[in-house]
């Protein structure tokens, strides 16, 4: 019954009839304001990191706040998976630390590959946008894929860390190229993701008929949160893929 170790951890509270139930409502609004923190922040340290690029031409800065902003995202969500009647804190901390992240690896690719930040940005709404309307009109769709996008997801996730011990030890990783097959993969990851944000839909309507607690709210709104940056993420590497391709 879940797409990620957040939902999962979610619908194991059920048992938790002590105080107000979550509602689909309250989950929605809760979502939103983490995307309104997350946007807010990502916008600040947009600007922030691009004016101390253009003035001192040096990466410092930006690849620093990436990469600490990235470790306490993480962190975050592993204290969010063991302690989610804390998740209220804890989602408004990550919200914070997404938008550092976000904000500063859109000023890289903006920086190499021009016009791809507002096409990411774009295309990341109108998969939200589509799989919403999508759930709306066959909700059912999600039980029939949850199976399928849960292996890709964990295959492509593996994929990914041995991409990384790859380049760590300075090793080609043709799935991580811009050549036909870095593309396909990079089509193939973009898609999983939003198939992602159609099983977390369908898990928090599972939440509420569960009877899950109130601060669960916090907890699943955090988790679209993970899916949507992670979907804008995927948008940028495709966009650049291409981009870097077309000028080879």
């Amino acid at each position: 019954m879940n797409s990620n170790p957040m939902i999962k951890k979610g619908l194991s509270q059920s048992g938790d009839f002590s105080q107000e139930l979550m509602s689909i409502k309250g989950t929605r609004n809760k979502t939103l304001g983490l995307l309104g923190i997350t946007s807010l922040t990502a916008i600040c340290m947009y600007i922030l990191t691009s004016y101390q690029l253009i003035m001192t031409n040096d990466w410092t800065l930006s690849t620093t706040l990436a990469g600490v902003s990235a470790i306490v995202a993480f962190v975050l969500i592993i204290m969010m998976v063991f302690r989610p009647k804390s998740a209220k804190m804890f989602s408004t901390l990550y919200a914070l630390a997404e938008g550092v992240f976000v904000g500063a690896i859109s000023t890289r690719f903006s920086y190499f590959f021009d016009g791809v930040v507002p096409k990411a940005l774009a295309l990341t709404l109108l998969s939200v946008i589509f799989t919403l309307l999508l759930y709306r009109e066959c909700p059912s769709l999600a039980g029939k894929i949850r199976r399928g996008v849960i292996i890709l997801t964990v295959t492509i996730f593996a994929i990914t860390v041995m991409g990384l011990i790859f380049s760590m030890f300075g090793v080609p990783f043709i799935l991580f190229g811009s050549g036909p097959i870095g593309i396909a993969f990079s089509i193939i990851t973009a898609i999983v993701a939003i198939a992602n944000l159609m099983l977390d839909y369908d898990n928090i309507v599972i939440g509420v008929r569960s009877g899950l607690p109130k601060y669960m709210e916090h907890f699943f709104a955090a988790s679209i949160l993970i899916t949507i940056v992670w979907v804008y993420i995927e948008m940028l590497q495709l966009l650049a893929r291409l981009a870097q391709s077309s000028n080879e």
